[in-house]
């Protein structure tokens, strides 16, 4: 038997992916993971079937959260769910964003690569190929850093952009409070200024400059 058919049978649902996480993965990054308990009800709560076709699909949705998109175009999945934003994939799996694109891809979903995920989101584009993908940026710059950002992810090829403007406040972890881990910020200049005072002005200045519909 492969290494491919072993896994098959090992995981079969969620629960033995948990489960497995949970005796591998360090403390911190599995209160990380698993404290994001509003996704794992909609996990709970969703009945999903599988299918190999898409024809009569629409593409992913954008889940209403803190992030605003910016649409570049459209493609079809296979399902109406893409992989979330999470930062640090790397602390789950060497390959990072690179890993769970080609993943994504393979099998007809879509992810959403966070900024602050290895290896980054050229190589992450490039293992995505012509998976449905969206950037999602931090912002941690000023206007040139951001539209940086924008321009890079547009040459890539992916399908949307997103910002996110809550890193300087960020939500009651009560795992992390317990244990008194406080997590790292990174921010280039006065970004906490800019980020502040980010709104749906600097949207709409981005889809101009860039001639996004």
């Amino acid at each position: 038997m492969s290494d491919d058919e072993i896994l098959e049978y090992r995981f079969m649902n969620l629960h033995e992916f948990v489960k497995v996480a949970r005796q591998n993965l360090n403390r911190n990054n599995w209160d990380y993971l698993i404290g994001v308990r509003r996704a794992r009800r909609r996990w709970r709560a969703t009945g999903w079937r599988s299918t190999r076709s898409a024809s009569d699909r629409g593409c992913c949705a954008m889940c209403p959260t803190s992030t605003a998109p910016v649409p570049c175009s459209a493609r079809n999945c296979a399902s109406r769910s893409c992989g979330a934003p999470v930062g640090s994939l790397e602390n789950f799996e060497p390959g990072g964003g690179a890993t769970v694109a080609a993943a994504t891809t393979e099998f007809g979903n879509g992810m959403i690569l966070s900024s602050v995920s290895h290896p980054g989101m050229e190589k992450t584009a490039e293992a995505a190929g012509n998976g449905f993908k969206i950037y999602q940026l931090y912002v941690r710059g000023d206007e040139e850093w951001v539209d940086d950002h924008v321009r890079r992810a547009i040459d890539l090829g992916y399908d949307a952009f997103a910002f996110t403007v809550d890193t300087d406040s960020y939500s009651r972890r009560e795992r992390d409070i317990a244990k008194r881990h406080e997590r790292r910020r990174v921010r280039v200049g006065d970004a906490r200024i800019y980020q502040a005072k980010f709104n749906w002005r600097d949207i709409e200045r981005v889809r101009r400059k860039f001639n996004i519909r």
